[in-house]
């Protein structure tokens, strides 16, 4: 419910220098569009943002900006979700995906999420109130019960100290896509929260990030 803001942003700097096109996106849901847009995700979370985000792809492989074959999504916690859900629902329009502490299960993140987003989910997907229509809801809308649909190669960083999305979500899901046989990685940092902090890990997501981009990228010819 955060939106991008227009500012220097040093990651998008890092993947400008190594010859990446950078398309963000603010989904419905975020901020700054107006009241409407901004609660036009009640009851959707996982599902419009992703259907907004795989638009925004085609725009750009219409306008031959890029090729699936030559298109990759990242995203971190909601937008881990993201990248999850397009990855399960739209994959034709990638090569594969960066994850990072995402948010995989919507039900399990409201019995252990911190207290500022302790009720985003009665919201953005229904109340947790045990009901069937809520039960049906938060299946539908969580990432880690399609977890079977991700054909496309797929980078997942979690921290062992996530206490707003704990790894248990990340292991789960890393298990139903391999389970699956599907293409995963999943790169494990001790002692990181939700976001990494300590310099040699995050080089290390880099590095790994940069052999992921380059293992599943087909560019476009050059001119």
């Amino acid at each position: 419910t955060d939106q991008w803001q227009v500012e220097w942003r040093p990651r998008i700097s890092y993947w400008w220098s190594r010859g990446w096109d950078v398309l963000v996106v603010d989904p419905r849901g975020t901020t700054g569009h107006g009241r409407a847009y901004q609660q036009a995700l009640r009851g959707a979370w996982g599902r419009l943002d992703v259907d907004d985000t795989a638009a925004m792809l085609r725009h750009a492989h219409q306008e031959a900006w890029a090729t699936p074959a030559s298109t990759a999504i990242m995203g971190g916690s909601s937008g881990g979700l993201t990248v999850l859900g397009l990855l399960a629902d739209h994959g034709d329009l990638v090569a594969g995906g960066i994850a990072s502490y995402p948010v995989s299960d919507l039900r399990a993140l409201t019995e252990v999420t911190h207290r500022f987003e302790a009720h985003y989910t009665d919201t953005l997907v229904a109340p947790n109130d045990g009901s069937a229509a809520s039960d049906a809801a938060f299946e539908r809308l969580s990432p880690v019960h399609r977890a079977e649909r991700i054909g496309s190669p797929v980078l997942v960083f979690h921290g062992t100290d996530d206490h707003v999305v704990p790894i248990s979500q990340s292991r789960d899901l890393v298990h139903r896509i391999e389970s699956a046989g599907g293409d995963v990685e999943f790169v494990v940092f001790d002692g990181e929260g939700h976001g990494f902090r300590i310099a040699e890990n995050v080089e290390e997501e880099h590095l790994r990030t940069e052999a992921f981009l380059a293992r599943v990228n087909s560019p476009l010819a050059s001119e």
